[in-house]
């Protein structure tokens, strides 16, 4: 089975396009982030926000050494979505990626928290454009992840099914605790 990441990837690739906007609202060590300026390629645009400084350190340095450098790393959280994207990419963003948890090599006890993570959703659903996609990657297996995971599913189970379909992949195991891979896409009008 291929990796939920690669997944999620495989998904936007499908999607996204050229010269398009696109967000990384969580970017970590930047392999998202590298694969989505790659996607949008030189005349496109990516939005890379972490909280840590470390992460887009790291997220520079990925973005660097693959020649990309049409994004724009923003140390703050995701929950000021709306209010670091410019309001011009409301309804026209191509993918918006979450990577959701702790950052992988870093201090595990700094993680994305529930209230935070569900604000942020909020704020990316209106950037999508029609057809565009949200891929979210829950881990509620560390602590704190089963109730942002279970807020996340909530907060899709929400969506209005005439706007948006949602779909959740598991990781290989079933277990409650296993990594998903949560979509949501914008209906087409």
């Amino acid at each position: 089975m291929t990796r939920l990441t690669d997944q999620a990837h495989a998904r936007i690739s499908d999607i996204l396009r050229a010269g398009e906007t696109a967000i990384d609202a969580t970017a970590g060590n930047g392999h998202d982030t590298c694969f989505l300026c790659q996607t949008v390629g030189p005349t496109g645009h990516v939005y890379a926000i972490d909280i840590q400084e470390s992460a887009l350190e790291q997220t520079a340095a990925q973005l660097a050494e693959a020649d990309c450098f049409h994004c724009e790393l923003i140390c703050c959280d995701h929950s000021l979505l709306a209010e670091i994207v410019p309001a011009e990419h409301q309804g026209a963003t191509g993918a918006i990626m979450f990577n959701l948890g702790y950052l992988p090599g870093g201090d595990h006890s700094l993680i994305t928290q529930e209230a935070t993570t569900v604000k942020a959703l909020d704020a990316a659903i209106d950037y999508l454009r029609p057809g565009g996609i949200l891929t979210i990657l829950a881990y509620p297996g560390h602590p704190g992840g089963e109730a942002e995971t279970g807020a996340i599913v909530e907060w899709m189970n929400q969506l209005p099914a005439s706007e948006f379909k949602t779909e959740t992949i598991l990781a290989r195991s079933s277990a409650p605790t296993a990594p998903r891979l949560l979509i949501v896409t914008r209906q087409e009008s």
